[in-house]
């Protein structure tokens, strides 16, 4: 005879507890937990935004409003804006250009003393020393042959009493065409 299971008593929550699977129980737990913290996660990041929103707010009310500062200029005379624009203008010309087409044109044998920019006419001007009439004058060749360089002159040459090596002292011209001097 076969066995037969006869239960009168009500089976409640523990009796289907005890009779599921174990893996189904397992999955339903993890389930369970995986909700519970995301759940919690979400109401950590709505208290923290909430905590964030008040804290800007707090923020803006208690930062005093800074006025507005007033420029470098306004405090500046005319001729003191005029001669800062000067400076800025001197400070933009090409300088690397130039210095390396008069380092090419004296050779060693020319001596810079003094180097000046106009750049309202784009003139420079400048103080050189020269060992002898003939370096002076060969410097000067070379420095009407620069295609950057037009119209370039001696302006003044005497030679340096002072000094026992007697050098020549001259002072040069030139104007600055970026272009290479075509018109």
């Amino acid at each position: 005879m076969t066995k037969m299971d006869i239960d009168f008593v009500d089976r409640g929550f523990l009796f289907w507890l005890y009779r599921t699977d174990r893996r189904w129980l397992v999955l339903t737990m993890l389930g369970v937990l995986a909700l519970l913290l995301g759940w919690l996660q979400w109401r950590a990041l709505q208290d923290e935004g909430v905590r964030l929103a008040q804290a800007q707010a707090q923020f803006t009310r208690v930062q005093p409003r800074l006025p507005a500062r007033p420029s470098a200029a306004q405090g500046m005379s005319a001729e003191q804006i005029k001669a800062t624009n000067s400076v800025i203008v001197q400070l933009n010309q090409p300088w690397s250009e130039l210095l390396e087409i008069l380092e090419s044109t004296r050779k060693g044998r020319v001596a810079f003393l003094e180097l000046r920019f106009d750049p309202l006419r784009s003139r420079i001007k400048g103080v050189a020393e020269a060992k002898n009439e003939m370096e002076m004058l060969r410097f000067m060749t070379q420095l009407k042959a620069q295609p950057l360089l037009v119209h370039a002159q001696l302006s003044l040459h005497q030679i340096s009493q002072t000094d026992p090596n007697k050098p020549y002292r001259f002072e040069f011209s030139a104007d600055w065409q970026p272009d290479g001097g075509r018109p």
